[in-house]
């Protein structure tokens, strides 16, 4: 009896030491690699030329860190075309922080900003985030499809067509109705209060022009014409600052391209040109959206008198004596004539926008 009791109380003991002989000589494997790794979303739009950020690949409990690199893209017919997303282009890269408080300059900014040479997107090693830049300009828009290779101390994973990548096109400068709209209107000369010719969508008397003239240097210019594209004269005074409203007000002008760039405006017989740092650009509204607000001063007009419109189509432009809202000329000499122009540039380079105007004769 004795005995089965002994052996009763030593089986237990020697089953642990059994156990715990063969766990530890056990090696299990270092990490964990999913197979099913994926984005949270299946499909990157990236307007052409404009930076864009997919959201980040979900590892699916696969061991950190990831190393994500893409393998092959391939265009709408299968075809790979990883030469066309592999070539490098100059880009501009911040290279120090930026501070909207005090980098209000071109020459401020510039200090912080240097050019690389880069794929148009490129694949966030870290975390496989799909990240567009202003190269993708340079690429034909359609849709692609995209094969990432990810590893980690776990081993390799082929994640096959793990992205489409839709390249819209876009405007490189975006006006109306993007940005805003147009509005023009009469002052009485020298004064700040406007009464509208129109203020709203589908302007009649306004055809704006956006021409993208070369890659570089990031230049945009700014011409009025009348309605037969003569232009008017910023560097005499014929183009000026449209004044606020209000006793003394602060600022006493609306916001204007010289605001935004103000060391490196310039005012020429033609037009008015600045300097811009990056994209987009403005890069923040200084109150009154992305509009650009001026006077032509009365003296290098005449303005033609037209009933009111009480809404406009599409591409419907005013047509001058023959248009049914013309209604002669007023007097010479009694108002300046009131613009404004939503901008904002969206891809570098060197850009004139010129805004005929259809209801001005330039004298």
């Amino acid at each position: 009896m004795n005995n089965y009791k002994a052996v009763k109380i030593l089986f237990p003991f020697f089953a642990l030491t059994l156990i715990s002989f063969f766990t530890g000589c056990t090696k299990y494997q270092d990490g964990f690699i999913s197979p099913t790794m994926q984005y949270s979303v299946s499909t990157f739009t990236v307007i052409k030329g404009r930076i864009a950020s997919s959201p980040t690949l979900v590892p699916d409990g696969s061991s950190i860190p990831l190393d994500v690199k893409w393998t092959h893209i391939y265009d709408e017919s299968g075809n790979v075309v990883d030469d066309l997303f592999s070539q490098s282009y100059a880009i501009e890269v911040w290279t120090a922080g930026y501070n909207a408080a005090t980098d209000t300059t071109f020459a401020l900014i510039k200090t912080k900003r240097g050019v690389s040479e880069m794929p148009p997107i490129v694949v966030n090693p870290l975390n496989g985030r799909l990240e567009a830049n202003s190269g993708t300009y340079n690429l034909p828009s359609g849709t692609y499809t995209m094969d990432l290779e990810v590893s980690n101390i776990a081993g390799t994973q082929e994640l096959k067509k793990a992205m489409t990548i839709v390249l819209a096109d876009g405007k490189p400068v975006e006006t109306a109705p993007e940005t805003g709209s147009f509005a023009n209107g009469r002052a009485l000369a020298g004064t700040a209060p406007v009464t509208y010719f129109y203020n709203g969508t589908n302007n009649p008397y306004v055809v704006p022009t956006v021409v993208r003239f070369a890659d570089t240097p990031n230049v945009f210019i700014l011409k009025f014409t009348d309605r037969n594209g003569v232009p008017f004269n910023p560097a005499t005074g014929e183009v000026i600052k449209r004044p606020n409203t209000g006793l003394n007000p602060i600022p006493p002008y609306l916001q204007n391209l010289q605001d935004y760039a103000p060391d490196t405006y310039l005012a020429t017989d033609s037009a008015i040109s600045i300097q811009f740092p990056l994209t987009p650009f403005p890069i923040a509204s200084l109150g009154n959206g992305y509009n650009m607000y001026y006077h032509i001063k009365t003296t290098a007009l005449i303005i033609d008198s037209t009933s009111t419109w009480s809404g406009n189509t599409e591409n419907n432009y005013y047509q001058g004596t023959s248009d049914s809202h013309y209604l002669g000329t007023y007097a010479e000499g009694i108002y300046d004539y009131s613009i404004r122009v939503p901008m904002r540039i969206q891809v570098p380079g060197s850009y004139e926008l010129t805004v005929k105007i259809l209801n001005v004769t330039h004298k």
